[in-house]
């Protein structure tokens, strides 16, 4: 990523790759603007430009498709074209020499088909904004796992206690859970970042704010600026 892409990496991200080469399963409940689409995308643009080619698929979901197509995609069609990756990609497809290898998709809750007939030796399935994502998309999901190389990845806000998200979190679930909080962010640690960085990342300034607005023991507090799924 940082070699082809042209992009950095800071400590957290590197811990989601990593944890991507690693663990089949990988979780992340995230507070907001640390860059957890960002690197969704990077992993993507990596998954099938560094496998080889025709044996690696990518399919992403969100909960609506909106966000499918003016979150996730919007970043993985700015790389493609800022770095000049192979094929060409519209904003929810990618095609390599002909053929489709990547897609993002917003099926109705009750429509687990849609990620039926899906088969390559690496596939990587990211649920983007996973909290919104149902249970029944997520069983469909994992049965495109079911080889020793491919991958899940979900990452998003922990906002409800009462979903999949929350279940797969929990210790105990099978998957490798990644938290971050705004205070593990280089705005309050200190981590060295390049300049341009900084201001993309959540700020001192936001979460002092919230912390007037909402209090340190609100649902929003524990979510937003913690990263951790609130009791209610």
């Amino acid at each position: 990523i940082e070699q082809k892409l042209g992009g950095f990496v800071w400590s957290k991200q590197r811990e989601i790759l990593n944890s991507i080469v690693k663990h089949r399963r990988t979780a992340v409940p995230s507070c907001h603007d640390v860059g957890k689409s960002a690197v969704a995308a990077r992993a993507a643009a990596w998954w099938l430009t560094c496998h080889p080619a025709g044996e690696a698929f990518v399919v992403t979901s969100a909960p609506t498709w909106r966000q499918v197509k003016n979150i996730l995609w919007r970043e993985i069609v700015r790389l493609h074209k800022r770095c000049g990756l192979p094929g060409r990609v519209n904003m929810t497809e990618w095609h390599i020499d002909g053929e489709i290898v990547a897609f993002g998709v917003s099926p109705a809750d009750n429509d687990p088909t849609a990620f039926q007939g899906i088969h390559a030796r690496f596939v990587l399935v990211i649920y983007d904004e996973a909290c919104g994502v149902a249970k029944a998309l997520m069983d469909a999901g994992d049965t495109l796992v079911t080889n020793e190389d491919s991958r899940v990845l979900a990452i998003g806000n922990p906002d409800d206690p009462n979903t999949e998200f929350a279940v797969i979190c929990k210790p105990g679930s099978g998957w490798n859970v990644i938290n971050i909080s705004a205070f593990d962010s280089p705005n309050f640690t200190g981590e060295l970042v390049p300049g341009w960085l900084r201001p993309l990342l959540i700020s001192k300034t936001w979460v002092e704010e919230k912390r007037k607005k909402w209090g340190e023991t609100s649902p929003l507090w524990a979510s937003k600026v913690m990263g951790g799924f609130p009791d209610n």
